[in-house]
Order: structure tokens, then sequence, then C-alpha cells
């Protein structure tokens, strides 16, 4: 059986790699991680494409990477935690989930993850969003009470997901709780050591990074391939920013409406949407309901047209796509329950995209979501890249 980890690897980094050698200290079994693709939870385009992340993720430790589709991925933290799991579990060779949290308390987690099927949960989340609290801080506050946990603890992304994977975890896949250590997830200050990837994505869009100290962040492979992305062109979510614009000269409130995560009147909300930039934007959509994470993640569904009912019709399905792997990889693919894809072609064309004539099964559409992201992301440097090339690229096999 195999170790799983549902991660984005946005970049690779000292952190990343202290949570392998912990589960390696735990079993010696082979590491399966389930990564994003070319866009993260946050709704942003990954410092690194996938295909790269992935290989270097081999390089480091795993054994075998699946693609979280788009459809997973760029969605809430309960949406991408069951996405993610569901995955896992189909893939039908993985007993164990490894993931981290800021503290090491599992029962803790365990009861606040219970706690949501609860009657009393429900009824109070309800009372407290009456009284106008949103829905994370209500949620954070009931937890709290119930589990005893700090608010502070209770906010943090990887405490989130945590809860988020337990509530999902089936009984045959056992937890194993690795504590964090070292910078939290969204700190932007970069330490002398294991700092977050937030951090590290921010000192590299400086002018000048500090590079000797990135160096003590990431392996010698990663710092190599990320100088060369900053010296030719570093992925910018700001060139969204036209697109976004463009595309809503001709929309409509009731086509608008259909998009998913499109609720709660935010069609009108974006329809007279101003900013001189995409952050702005950004800015300018946040409410007490909508975080900055949900409003990125809801204009990459607009601009890549992902409806709701599209949503609902691929939630079920299962795309095992594989990214990289090594040898251990190889012989475990052998044992996978679910079919695989790694020649795209055999699932998907590009008349599929372009003329849209095809019925396409569920599987498909998640599969052409992915090469519509892909694109997109390709479109997001000063001089855009080659698109499709999701057709191009094979599975990437590490020695």
């Amino acid at each position: 059986m195999a170790v799983g980890i549902i991660t984005e690897y946005n970049p690779f980094h000292c952190g990343h790699a202290y949570q392998i050698a912990e589960i390696k200290k735990f079993s010696d079994a082979p590491i399966i991680a389930v990564m994003s693709g070319n866009f993260t939870q946050r709704g942003e385009p990954a410092i690194l494409d996938k295909h790269t992340r992935a290989r270097l993720a081999v390089k480091n430790g795993c054994d075998l990477i699946f693609e979280l589709p788009f459809t997973s991925a760029v969605r809430s933290a309960q949406d991408f935690a069951r996405g993610a799991i569901r995955l896992l579990t189909s893939l039908g060779v993985v007993d164990t989930l490894a993931f981290g949290a800021e503290i090491s308390d599992l029962s803790a987690l365990k009861l606040a993850a219970k706690s949501f099927d609860e009657k009393f949960f429900a009824e109070e989340l309800r009372r407290q969003m009456s009284q106008g609290m949103s829905y994370a801080a209500a949620v954070t506050k009931i937890l709290s009470g119930v589990t005893g946990l700090d608010e502070k603890i209770l906010r943090q992304p990887n405490t989130i997901l945590a809860i988020e994977y337990l509530r999902a975890l089936p009984e045959k896949i056992s937890p194993l709780l690795i504590k964090r250590i070292g910078a939290a997830y969204n700190d932007l200050t970069l330490h002398e050591k294991l700092s977050g990837a937030s951090a590290i994505r921010l000192a590299l869009r400086k002018s000048s990074p500090p590079w000797e100290n990135l160096s003590a962040q990431v392996d010698e492979e990663t710092l190599t391939i990320l100088r060369k992305e900053k010296n030719a062109d570093l992925v910018d979510e700001n060139f969204l920013y036209r697109p976004i614009m463009t595309k809503l000269l001709t929309a409509r409130a009731d086509m608008l409406k259909k998009i998913y995560g499109m609720t709660e009147g935010l069609e009108y909300r974006l329809l007279n949407v101003s900013g001189k930039n995409f952050s702005e934007v950004v800015t300018n959509l946040v409410g007490r309901r909508y975080t900055a994470s949900r409003i990125r993640r809801l204009l990459l569904h607009f601009l890549l047209n992902v409806t709701a009912e599209e949503i609902a019709e691929t939630e079920g399905a299962i795309c095992a796509r594989v990214l990289a792997f090594n040898e251990r990889g190889r012989i475990l693919l052998k044992k996978i329950a679910v079919p695989i894809v790694t020649k795209l072609t055999k699932h998907l064309n590009r008349r599929d995209i372009i003329e849209r004539r095809r019925q396409l099964e569920p599987y498909q559409k998640i599969l052409l979501a992915d090469v519509l992201s892909s694109n997109l992301r390709a479109m997001l440097f000063r001089t855009p890249r080659q698109m499709f090339t999701d057709f191009t690229a094979a599975p990437i096999f590490v020695r």
C-alpha cells in the first residue's frame, strides 16, 4: 500500500522535504502525491508549471504524482479536500493520508471535523451569521468553543484543510498528522530557514531576489529553475486584467449567473466593477462574505466559462492523470484500480476544444478544463508561452 499527500508544491521547499522525511520515518511505503495543476486553491497561477513541479517533487522523495484537476483544485477548502481524497481513494492503493497542521493534536482536529455534522453546529452557525458574522468567522468561533483550540490556530490554512481532510476521509484510510514547523503558511517574511511558500514567491518577485537566502529554502535544482524563470519571465496574475475587462464588455447578468460560484448577486457586482489593474478588481469585489481567494477563483471560472452545471456534471467523476513517477511509482501504477490518463490525445483532441461538437464524458470535461487553464496560464507572461502543451507533454519518468 501507499501513503498519500495532497499538495501544491508552489514551489517545493524545505518544509515539504521535512514532511516527506517524517513520512519515511513512519513508513517505507511509496508516496503518492495529488498535486494542483497550473492554478492553486487560492486561485493563483502556480510559480512553475505542473510538470516541472511534479518532476521536482519526485526528485525530492515522492514516487508518483497525479494532477488534482482544475475543477477540484480551484475550489473552496472543503471541495478541494473532497476532490483530492476522492481521487486518492479511487486509486485503491492508498491506506494512509499524511497532512500537516499547526498543531499535533489529532483528536482535537477529529472533534472539529465531526462537529460539522452535528445538529447544534448548523443551528449555531445560522445564529452567528444572522448577527452579521461572516461564515468563516462563525465556523472558527464555534469550533473553538467545541475543541478548546485557539481561534488563531483554527484560522490557519493548513489547519482548515486538515479538518476538511478528516471530514472527507473514508475509514479505510488512516490519518497521519505531521505538525508543521517553521514559518506559517501565509507568513510573507523570508526567514533564514523553513520559510513558507508565500514568502518564497514574494521574494522571487523582487527586482533583485535574495538568492543566497532563497538557497536555504529550496533544493539546488529548484533554485536553478527559479533563477532561470526569474531571468526569463515570471508568471504574473496581473495579465488577467485585460481579458477580464474585455470579456465584461459583452457579458450579461443572466449568463454570468450560470458561472460556478456566481451567487448572492455577485454577477451585478462584477458587471459594475472598476479598477486599474487585476489587484484593484479583486479588492473592489472583496466583501464581508467574499474573500480574495474566492474572488480569484470566481474570476478564473468566469474567464474559462466554467458553469455550475458543468461542475455538477463532473463532481463524482475520476480523472487520474499522471504527471511524474520513478521506478517505485512505475510498479505502483500497475496496481492502480482506475483507468490512468498518460497520453491526453487518447481521451481528448483539439477538435473537441475548437468545434465542441462531440458530447464529452464527465472525465473528458475535467481534462478539457485542465487544458484551458494551462492555456490561460501560458498567457500570463510578458511574452506569452506556447499553448496546448497538455497534448504534447508526457508523464516524466525520473531515474
